[in-house]
């Protein structure tokens, strides 16, 4: 009886769904690319690589989640962090 109770629980726990973040929609003349809509679905799959990259003042983990995000230039490094000499 115990491994049917422990069973339920884990099965409850693990169907659990976490609430998605709302893309952030950007007005005209603050994106380099193309306006997305919000509810369009964009599967984009990138390495877990932490190589942070700045797009239009947002901090990116790499420049690909950076193009995910339909940003075409970026520059290496933190929004905002010093420049390296």
């Amino acid at each position: 009886m115990k491994y049917i109770l422990i069973l339920a629980l884990a099965f409850a726990v693990s169907c659990t769904t976490k609430k998605k973040e709302e893309p952030k929609v950007e007005s005209a003349g603050e994106s380099d690319s193309a306006q997305v809509s919000p509810y369009t679905v964009q599967p984009c799959y990138c390495m877990k690589i932490f190589k942070p990259v700045c797009a239009n003042g947002t901090n990116y983990g790499n420049s690909c989640e950076a193009e995910c995000h339909g940003h075409k230039t970026w520059t290496e490094g933190s929004c905002g962090a010093p420049k390296k000499k």
